[in-house]
């Protein structure tokens, strides 16, 4: 006979991972922007809401790109964690650099020095 589990759930059962809001995403991509003016290069969404945004800001020796994934596979990639990762550009447009700047973690954005 099969029997129920009884108690606290199972810290290794995970609920439906919280989504950020696209206001949400627009509020930390204006934080990191620093009230510099940036473009949006690309943005997508599914039937969960938005997945992939990307912006730019044009600087005096290149340009920063900022792009948001949501956790998941897409066709454009995947990612494991939703998070927003910042990449530098020169004037050529070669990439120079970049890292993780922003976590969201159990409904929380979470800046990365």
């Amino acid at each position: 006979m099969l029997h129920m589990h009884e108690g606290p759930p199972n810290a290794f059962e995970k609920g439906p991972e919280p989504i950020p809001t696209q206001e949400e995403v627009r509020s930390v991509f204006e934080q990191l922007a620093g009230g510099e003016k940036y473009e949006t290069v690309r943005e997508l969404t599914d039937e969960k809401g938005l997945y992939l945004w990307d912006i730019i800001i044009s600087v005096e020796d290149g340009s920063t790109e900022y792009s948001y994934m949501r956790a998941g596979r897409y066709r454009e990639g995947q990612a494991s964690e939703t998070a927003i990762h910042v990449t530098f550009f020169d004037k050529t447009g070669t990439p120079v650099g970049g890292h993780s700047v922003a976590k969201y973690e159990k409904g929380e954005w979470e800046l990365t020095p």
